[in-house]
């Protein structure tokens, strides 16, 4: 071999054959891109993955495989490389394919430069990272289906327990009660039985809450959508509501607009609204031993919308609780699924419509609810 012969310099080859030889095989897209983001180069790679060819793409600008919502930093970041504000990128992005799919990447982008230190070009493989994201949904769903698991297991466990017990209780108070019935006060056995009773038939609401609550979670969310009567709606629900809560416990009071005549909804889905957030409240006055507790219930008329409201006396929420009480698994109660409130803002979104709450410690809770008029 000739001692004098070299290999020629890598700025003398020319950066497409470098290129065609990197990507030829490569499942990733391997790309070079100019100041104004328009394509130099395109490998066999990169059309395997975002479905353009080489023609398609080359002198175009890479708006073409941006989603819109990235293309303004997408083009500020390659003015910062060019101009050597930014090295070497490496992150997470999307690209769409030419059938309109949004494909996240791993991006890595690197500034080509002369033997001055002028970047002329950057160089940008993009990996396809959509079986890692899909896979990491996977275990996701399955860590938080463990969780849900272990709730369950949690929760039933708690009324079940407490039905045993009392179940226990009542066979003896009844043995006590035949056995002694008339040498004291009937009324006092007649009341200890009662007790037990009604012990029992609170746990087993609560075994059927927590039942109602994940198989909801669970279910289709198609909706049932009807016209539904809101003077009707409220004092038909308040009518079932007296019967559960009586006025000793708490004061029902409808505040209804005459404008506000009609919603459409799902009135099943929408009573199961309404009732959960009165209960959320009788149970917050309860823990915090608030006599003359009062809710109301309130509908008004706007613009383009119904706005229903559910505003009780009760002690209110801290802020570190107000922030998230939407979210799963979050509760106040000492016992409870935390899937309550999660699911109340579920049905509302389902409707197309919008949930807020404001709450002070000490001042009560407002929760008002805005469905959008029929069209």
């Amino acid at each position: 071999m000739n001692a004098n012969i070299q290999p020629p310099l890598f700025h003398e080859v020319n950066e497409d054959v470098i290129l065609s030889a990197i990507g030829e095989g490569s499942a990733d897209a391997i790309t070079c891109v100019d100041a104004d983001g328009i394509v130099l180069s395109w490998t066999p790679g990169a059309e395997r993955m975002l479905g353009y060819s080489k023609d398609e793409v080359v002198g175009q600008s890479i708006d073409v495989m941006l989603p819109k919502d990235i293309r303004e930093s997408a083009h500020q970041t390659i003015k910062d490389q060019m101009s050597g504000k930014t090295g070497v990128i490496h992150e997470e992005s999307v690209r769409l394919h030419k059938d309109g799919r949004r494909i996240p990447v791993l991006l890595t982008r690197v500034p080509l430069k002369k033997r001055d230190g002028r970047v002329v070009s950057l160089l940008a493989i993009l990996k396809d990272v959509s079986e890692e994201k899909k896979l990491q949904k996977q275990l996701e769903r399955l860590d938080a289906m463990a969780k849900v698991a272990a709730k369950v297991a949690h929760e039933i466990r708690t009324p079940l327990g407490v039905l045993f017990l009392k179940s226990d209780l009542l066979v003896e108070r009844l043995e006590l009660t035949f056995e002694e019935w008339g040498k004291g006060d009937p009324g006092v056995y007649k009341q200890k039985v009662e007790k037990c009773v009604y012990d029992i038939q609170k746990q087993i609401n609560r075994l059927e809450e927590i039942a109602n609550n994940y198989l909801h979670l669970s279910k289709s969310r198609t909706l049932d959508r009807q016209t539904v009567h809101l003077q009707k709606f409220f004092k038909e629900l308040v009518k079932e509501l007296q019967e559960h809560y009586p006025a000793h416990v708490v004061r029902f009071d409808l505040e209804l607009d005459e404008n506000a005549k009609t919603m459409d909804a799902d009135p099943q889905q929408m009573q199961r609204v309404i009732v959960n957030l009165v209960r959320n409240s009788i149970e917050a006055m309860q823990i915090a031993k608030i006599k003359d507790g009062v809710i109301r219930l309130c509908s008004h008329q706007l613009k383009d919308a119904v706005q229903l409201e559910v505003i009780d006396t009760g002690p209110g929420m801290p802020k570190e609780i107000r922030d998230n009480i939407f979210d799963p698994f979050i509760t106040t109660k000492s016992i409870g699924t935390g899937l309550g409130l999660y699911l109340v803002r579920e049905i509302i979104q389902n409707h197309k419509g919008e949930i807020s709450i404001e709450t002070e410690e000490g001042k009560g809770t407002a929760i008002r609810i805005v469905l959008p008029n029929p069209a």
